[in-house]
């Protein structure tokens, strides 16, 4: 593509009138491109930021369970230190408990990960974005430049 393009330029370089419409137009086209991608990277950038939200959300719902869970065991077991009689019984339920703050924990620390990753990609849109917007400014001036010599 590159070529037909180099190819066509050449040939209408000997036509200075054909060749700067030719250049404009191709401007025109950068810009309109990078305008095109500029939107995309924002539309990628949103989503990205929304999933970090997400991602953030379930890992804070996360760790309220896994608090909650966690003293709900500390609970149990000084239930159980308090009632001998009982203790097997409250010992099981604590580590019941344990096990789901365990669980819970894996789940927050995997939320927290996918937040991370999400952060990671709205990093990555938001510089598409700003290297989209880069060249569309350069295609903008280079078709002002193109206009007015």
């Amino acid at each position: 593509m590159k070529f037909l393009t180099i190819a066509a330029l050449t040939l209408l370089a000997a036509t200075p009138a054909l060749a700067d419409s030719v250049a404009t137009e191709q401007a025109r086209a950068d810009y309109h491109q990078a305008r095109a991608d500029a939107a995309r990277a924002a539309i990628q950038k949103d989503n990205a930021e929304f999933d970090a939200t997400q991602s953030q959300i379930d890992a804070d719902s996360a760790q309220v369970q896994a608090n909650s869970a966690s003293a709900d065991a500390a609970g149990t077991q000084a239930a159980a230190d308090a009632a001998r009689a009982d203790a097997d019984n409250l010992q099981a339920q604590a580590n019941a408990a344990t096990a789901d703050a365990a669980t819970a924990q894996q789940q927050a620390s995997a939320s927290q990960s996918d937040a991370i990753s999400a952060q990671a990609r709205a990093d990555a849109a938001a510089a598409d974005r700003a290297e989209a917007l880069a060249r569309a400014h350069a295609a903008r001036d280079d078709l002002e430049g193109s206009r007015f010599p």
